[in-house]
This record gives structure tokens, sequence and C-alpha cells, in this order.
């Protein structure tokens, strides 16, 4: 209990920096369920009066005015409940929205292997999902379970002074519920977090089976795919089945005490009191109503506190990834990047898990205006060592010195600023050819991306568009060729200025004819930047100033074309496999 009472505290101290702003909502919705709860007690006090005093008396001006005045308690408590909800559910959307926003400026700090290990679905989940649930701690809800708090302290106080021998006997029997509810919270909150967690768990599968649909239907496999989310939809319907059966068949009882067992106690300890005198009726009245107004209140009591307790495991889920370690954590460096002279591999180590190396002390050097290529294998260290220098990951043993200085001592951003980065798989935004050149950075113009386009010779597919550059791409730029993907992937990289091209695996997947039509691109690209480019295709690396053979994390071989083709037995099989003849350019 000591711990459960921490971590509340430790959520509430999070929290309030999201409510501080607005907190003046949340105050003054907490006055006004102050004032509903007070009225609350009221009602069923002006019935007991007319019951009590106005009808004996045959006084029925006093009846109307104590009438009238029921009626204006009821209209003024409703209209105050309905101004909480307004003004609370306007906070919760407000904080909600503040709350999502920092979560996502978070994600997008976390280090390239986090997000390698994640699937896309679980975290939409998380963001989207979870934080939906966490609003309720920011809703009247929230503000309901205090005025309910209260409103059952307030009846025990007025009972207390009515009728405190038959209070005696009420209490005893509501400090046990209370208790039963508090461990009915407890025991249902570990199925709350399993719900959370299969539900997640869908997302993500849906999300993986919605991305690779062209690939589901080709294969046949929709029946298989079908059958896999159907279990995972029954697992997680019998979980919620079962956790609905304990929650609401646990109310029903608690419910049938309230209403039933209650009421016959009290009437059976102020009925002999009334007949002999000692007690009025209207003290029977006041009693049976606070008890069936109690019911409800208990009742949305639970509900509340489980939705609290729901959200708390939303909560969880969520800071678990605020509390990891951003890059700008991982990575320290403060000294500005220039790039002048050389960038030096030294002996270095790299492994994504304890000891199992990818790399093994490799050295290179890429001296500022050379093109270096890699080649080997796949899963021979060549991607790992891009991602390297990018500064995606630090190197565990050995150095990376950009003109001398090590890049684990320069400020990361600064760094992959110079870098223009051209993968195999390009991703490409919903929206405009211009948008996805820039990646919606407004300071570079649209002249800029215009001179880029013409310089990797995209024109023509630009001016064939109706819209030319601000035509619209399909997500991921389904409606394009893959050609044409990659030329705007190089021309997103001139459009940045990059001092770095680092190309990995770019022309892999695309046809001779669209490859020679990069080539030409790339010459033009290449004249006056530092390339590093990682290949299978040895068409794009034949002129390199020097070409690195990778195997098993190691250089086992470095030079030029033309000097491996002599030297490296292992080269000239990778040359003499994809149909090279000795006579292609190696002299």
């Amino acid at each position: 209990m000591k711990e459960q009472k921490q971590n509340l505290i430790y959520y509430l101290k999070l929290l309030y920096p999201y409510v501080k702003k607005d907190r003046w909502l949340l105050i003054f919705g907490l006055f006004i369920m102050l004032i509903t709860s007070a009225l609350q007690l009221v009602d069923p006090l002006i019935l007991a009066m007319i019951v009590d005093k106005s009808v004996p008396a045959g006084d029925m001006g006093l009846t109307l005015r104590y009438g009238l005045l029921f009626i204006g308690v009821v209209l003024v408590s409703g209209f105050l409940s309905y101004l909480q909800i307004v003004l609370l559910s306007r906070l919760g959307i407000k904080v909600i929205t503040n709350f999502k926003s920092r979560v996502f400026e978070h994600l997008l700090k976390l280090p390239v292997d986090w997000f390698n290990k994640q699937s896309v679905g679980e975290l939409i989940a998380r963001v989207e999902s979870d934080s939906e649930r966490v609003k309720v701690l920011f809703s009247d809800l929230s503000i309901r379970i205090i005025g309910n708090l209260l409103f059952f302290v307030g009846v025990f106080l007025v009972l207390s002074l009515r009728e405190w021998q038959v209070t005696v006997w009420i209490l005893p029997a509501m400090v046990v519920m209370i208790f039963a509810y508090f461990f009915l919270i407890r025991y249902l909150a570990k199925f709350y977090r399993k719900i959370r967690e299969k539900y997640a768990d869908i997302s993500a599968h849906i999300t993986d089976y919605v991305q690779g649909m062209p690939m589901i239907q080709a294969l046949n496999q929709e029946k298989r795919v079908v059958d896999d989310l159907r279990r995972s939809s029954h697992d997680k319907y019998a979980l919620e089945a079962r956790t609905s059966f304990v929650e609401y068949g646990s109310q029903s009882l608690f419910s049938f005490f309230l209403n039933v067992a209650f009421i016959v106690v009290v009437i059976s300890l102020t009925a002999p009191k009334i007949i002999i005198g000692a007690a009025t009726l209207g003290t029977l009245i006041v009693f049976v109503e606070y008890i069936s107004r109690m019911m409800w209140p208990l009742m949305q009591l639970s509900e509340n506190v489980m939705q609290i307790q729901r959200s708390f495991v939303s909560l969880r889920r969520i800071l678990d990834l605020t509390e990891l370690s951003t890059e700008d954590e991982l990575f320290t460096g403060t000294q500005q990047a220039s790039f002048e002279r050389e960038i030096r591999f030294e002996n270095v180590w790299f492994a994504y898990k304890d000891e199992d190396w990818v790399l093994k002390d490799v050295s290179f050097s890429i001296p500022i205006g050379k093109k270096v290529a890699l080649v080997g294998a796949s899963g021979s260290g060549k991607t790992t060592t891009v991602s390297l220098l990018c500064g995606f990951y630090p190197v565990n043993r050995g150095k990376i010195l950009i003109d001398g200085v090590p890049l684990s001592d320069m400020d990361f951003r600064a760094w992959r600023s110079k870098i223009g980065l051209i993968l195999q798989d390009i991703f490409l935004f919903p929206g405009s050819i211009l948008e996805n050149v820039r990646v919606y950075n407004d300071l570079v113009s649209e002249e800029k991306v215009k001179q880029a386009i013409n310089i990797v010779q995209l024109d023509d597919f630009i001016n064939a568009q109706e819209e030319g550059i601000h035509s619209q791409l399909a997500e991921r730029g389904q409606n394009i060729s893959v050609g044409e993907k990659q030329l705007i992937s190089f021309a997103r990289a001139l459009a940045f200025d990059a001092e770095l091209i680092i190309m990995d695996e770019a022309t892999a997947s695309i046809d001779p004819q669209t490859e020679a039509r990069i080539q030409r691109s790339m010459n033009r690209i290449f004249a006056s930047r530092t390339a590093l480019i990682v290949a299978h295709r040895l068409t794009s690396v034949l002129d390199a100033d020097e070409i690195l053979f990778f195997s098993e994390g190691e250089i086992i071989h470095r030079g030029t074309h033309a000097q491996l083709m002599e030297t490296s037995t292992e080269y000239r099989k990778l040359v003499e496999l994809q149909m090279l003849s000795t006579g292609d350019k190696h002299a």
C-alpha cells in the first residue's frame, strides 16, 4: 500500500507540468465539485422537512416554499454538474494534446537502434490509444472521485446527527465494502495491463499486414493472416471477458447489499422508533434517500477508480518510453563539426550485442573529395560501418576521427547535417515532390530544390506531372517508379548541401537503364563532394579511388578496381559472378 502511494505521488509529480498552465480550470472544477456535493446532501433534508413539518402542520404555503427550494437545488446542482464536465473535458483535451506532443518529441530523439527493435503498430498503440486513456486523469472523472468521497463523508455526518445509533450499524459494513473494492481494484490491475499489451500486439500485427498486403495477396496468405488475427483477438477477448466477469459480478453483489440489505436494516431499526415517536418519518426518508443515492456513487466510484487504474497502466506504458535515454544523452559531444581533410577509422570494433563482433579492427581513411567504396558479402559489416559514421551507434573500441577530432566529441546533429544518406529503401512521405526533397524544411528554397532536380536529371519526370514539383506522392511513393524514388533521394542530398554523400546499396533494386541514368547523375553529384558507397552491383564503384573488400567484419583487401582484379581472388570472383569482363574499365 505504501508503494502504491509512492507511485501515485510519483505520477502526479510527472503530470503536474502538463496541467500547470491550466491549473485554474482544475481548481475551478474542484470548487464546483464541492458545491455540487454539498447540494446533493440538501434535497433529502428538504423532503424530510416537508414530511416532518409542513405536512403535519397543514401549511400549504410552507410546503410550496420547500417544494420550490427543492426544485432550485436540483436545477443548480444539474447546471453546476454540466459546467464541471465542460470545463474539465476542455482541460483534458488540452493536457493530453500537449502530453502526446511531448511523448512524440521524445520518440524522435531515441536512438536508431531502439527503433530497429520495435513494432510500428505497438508504438502507435502506445502514443495514441494509451494517451487517450491517460486523458481520464484530467477529466471530470478524477474530480468526481473526490466529490463522491466527500459526499460519503457528508452523508455519514448528517446521518450521525439525525440518528447516530442507526448510523453505527451501517458504518462498519460500508468500511468493509470500501476495503473490498480496494482489493478488487488491485487484483484487476494486472489484467488491465495484460489487456493493453494484447491490444498493442494486435495493432502491431494489423500494421504489418496492411504494409505487406501486396505480398500477402500475391502468395494467397489471406486466410493465414485472418486466422492469426482471430487467434490474437480471441486471446484478448478471453482476458477481457474474465476481467469483466470479475468486475461487474462484484459490482452486482455490492449493489444488492446497498439496495436491499442496507435498506432492510435501516427500516428494521427505525420503524420501531417511528411507531413509538422516538424518531420521525422524515428521518427514515433521509436514510433511505441517502442509502439509495450512495449506491450509484459507490458503483460510480468503483468504475471511476477502475478507469483511473487503467489510465495509470497506460501512463506507465507511455512513461516507459519517456524514460528511455535519448541520443542527446548517449552522444554528448559538443564540438562543432568540421570536415576539411579526411575521415579516418582507427582500429574500430563494434558489436550490437555483447562481444558478438560485427566489425573487427577496421581501419581506413576517406580523404576529402575522394570516392571510397565498400564491397563484400551481405552481413560482412558494410552497412554497420555506414551507421557508425552517421553516428547512429557509438563504437565499442577504437576511434572514428574527422580531421583528427573523435566523432564522439562532436555535436552529432551538426555532423549529420553534413551527410547526405541515400539508402536502397527510400522512404517518401505522403505530400508533394517539393516537400519530399526538402523534407518539410522551409529553409530549403523552392529554387534550390529545382536546381537539385536538374542536376539529378529528373526534369523530364517533373515536367510530365500535371502540377510539376507540387505534384502529390502517395504513401511511400507508391505512385512512382523505384528509379524515380532514387533520383528524388539524390536530389534530397543535394538540396541540403551535403558535404559527404553516403550511398548504401542505392542501386541494388533498379533496372540497368535507370542505373545508367543514375550513374550519369552520380558523376555530376560527386564532382565536388566526398563519397562513401556501399554496393553489391559493382558498376557504380569501378571508378572509385579506393575499394575496401569486407569479409566477416574485416577488410581483407583494398585498392582500385584494377589493383583488386590482379591481387584479390575474392574480388575477381565477385566481378565474374556479375558477368563483368576483364576488359571493363580497370586499366
